[in-house]
């Protein structure tokens, strides 16, 4: 273990050793700290620690969730729905978009900073007490022990559980044994660990799937579905197969304070619903619910009680910050991070209307597809403006990348685009820009990277849920 780190888990035991609890811009400052100094451990050695702590998932029923796009969509419909059932629950995803809090739920709201530094001094404790201090966790991991523990301690009737990277690999497939196993679209993204084709990549997100746990998947790629369906055959798993046309009449509507929603019916082998509402403007979002819905299909024939009832007033209730949100009139921001999020993205702004010129606000990370994200919005000539902002992490892809990827995408487009593009340094300047440029009628769009959808809500002082 480096000296930096060691010499910072020293100070902060030191005043757990003196009774205090570090505050909680200590405990931020302690995990931001972690990924320059550790590397991912195998399932095996992270099932060890979770076991260390006494394997408190034994005692949860746990629906883990994987895939590429829609993930946290799902979970927090799912969610919403196990509360309107009566249910108590936790919901563990990633990433924040602005407080590491708010990467734990219980029963919809994120936990007080208090218990936050709480689970985190006693995590610390037994990660100090294990292999006389020679093993520490990854970013991620700790994050993911910290869950374990926090709803050990703030016990919950389920808990919704995504995974951060893959699957098959993935810490929380460490977990012994979820009820519900659930994968939700799959596309390229993080080839660099999972694969280059959406069978390699569909093959890590399978990895989650249990012998005899009940699997829920989304059937939109041949590639993936024969190579889902062929682990869950070999796994035992029953499966419950969601297609995309199981949503259907698909309507945008005002709701009674004038806000764009989605309308939409569905019907399956098993259900039929008619007039469920979404609050988002995002039609691929009847996508995601449609998944959640299959889920407590299977949820229902594991003999737990959901109505038709809960799952209307459930998803109607549900929000998600960062997904195609309206969080200023005129402003709406979406966590699309790769092409296929682009693709969604695009085809949802289409549908907001517009009097008269949209802006885009522009950033991602370089380890994403960021070019052909940047294809995907010049091919749609749907933005008068584009404004590109260096994001503030270190993953960020820089001006130059994004100068360099739009200077080659534009010169593969035929005729005039006609679109300005600005370049800033941050998020900040560029937002300040925008709000400066835009007059009555013009809408502002901001999309490429969750991290973006972040600072965005920082700079403009809204909280998830705000």
């Amino acid at each position: 273990m480096k000296d930096d780190l060691t010499n910072r888990i020293d100070e902060i035991m030191s005043l757990i050793d003196v009774g205090e609890k570090p505050r909680f811009y200590e405990c931020e400052q302690f995990i931001e700290l972690i990924p320059a100094f550790t590397e991912k451990h195998s399932v095996e050695e992270t099932r060890e620690f979770l076991e260390y702590l006494g394997s408190p998932d034994l005692g949860m029923k746990i629906i883990h969730v994987a895939g590429t796009n829609g993930k946290g969509s799902v979970c927090n419909y799912l969610s919403e729905i196990l509360r309107q059932a009566g249910f108590s629950v936790g919901m563990f995803t990633s990433p924040h978009l602005v407080k590491l809090t708010e990467r734990f739920c219980i029963n919809g709201k994120p936990i007080e900073d208090n218990t936050f530094c709480d689970i985190f001094a006693k995590l610390l404790i037994r990660i100090n007490g294990y292999k006389q201090g020679e093993y520490f966790p990854t970013y991620f991991e700790f994050l993911f022990f910290m869950a374990m523990l926090l709803y050990s301690e703030h016990p919950v009737d389920f808990l919704v559980l995504e995974t951060g990277l893959g699957g098959r690999l993935d810490a929380t497939n460490s977990i012994h044994e979820p009820i519900l196993d659930v994968i939700t679209e799959i596309g390229m993204d993080h080839m660099q660990y999972l694969g280059n084709t959406i069978s390699e990549i569909a093959a890590e997100k399978a990895g989650i799937i249990r012998n005899n746990v009940p699997l829920v998947f989304l059937n939109k790629r041949e590639g993936s579905t024969e190579v889902i369906e062929k682990r869950a055959q070999e796994m035992g798993a029953k499966v419950y197969r969601v297609e995309p046309e199981f949503s259907y009449d698909i309507v945008p509507i005002p709701d009674e304070a004038g806000n764009i929603c989605i309308d939409f019916s569905y019907e399956s082998q098993y259900d039929n619903y008619c007039g469920l509402r979404l609050q988002t403007i995002a039609k691929f979002q009847t996508e995601n619910a449609a998944i959640s819905i299959m889920c407590t299909r299977a949820l229902r024939d594991l003999g737990i009680k959901i109505s038709e009832n809960d799952i209307r007033f459930g998803l109607r209730k549900a929000k998600w910050g960062g997904r195609m949100e309206l969080i200023l009139p005129g402003i709406y921001v979406d966590g699309a991070h790769n092409v296929d999020g682009m693709d969604a993205f695009l085809e949802s702004a289409k549908e907001v209307p517009c009097e008269r010129h949209r802006y885009l606000l522009f950033g991602a990370v370089s380890d994403k597809q960021y070019h052909l994200m940047i294809r995907k919005i010049l091919e749609s000539r749907l933005f008068d403006r584009v404004y590109i902002a260096v994001l503030n992490t270190s993953r960020t892809a820089s001006e130059s990348q994004l100068r360099a990827a739009i200077e080659s995408e534009t010169s593969r487009l035929d005729g005039d685009l006609n679109i300005r593009f600005s370049y800033y340094d941050g998020v900040r300047d560029a937002l300040m820009d925008i709000l400066t440029d835009r007059g009555a009628g013009d809408v502002v769009f901001a999309a490429g990277s969750l991290y973006l959808v972040g600072q965005v809500r920082e700079t403009l002082g809204i909280m998830p849920g705000n």
